[in-house]
């Protein structure tokens, strides 16, 4: 719908009683869907995050990182 065609239609309804404009309003704003965000993911306790978190191996040390930093890098950019 264009401008021209809103500015009519409003034109024409600015007539009619104010109930009858509420419910035009309430019809619109039925039609209108919008998406619902996702439901947030369930709760989870800190207690219950680190013992899924938790392994019984060491974490690996520095230089263990920057050989898994560089070895993705060589597999990213070759």
């Amino acid at each position: 719908m264009n401008s021209k065609e809103m500015s009519e239609v409003l034109e024409r309804v600015q007539t009619w009683d104010i109930e009858t404009r509420i419910d035009l309003a309430r019809r619109i704003l039925e039609t209108v869907t919008l998406s619902r965000p996702p439901k947030p993911a369930q709760k989870m306790s800190l207690d219950e995050v680190v013992g899924i978190l938790k392994t019984d191996v060491p974490p690996p040390t520095d230089e263990e990182c920057k050989k898994i930093i560089e070895e993705e890098r060589i597999k990213k950019y070759g």
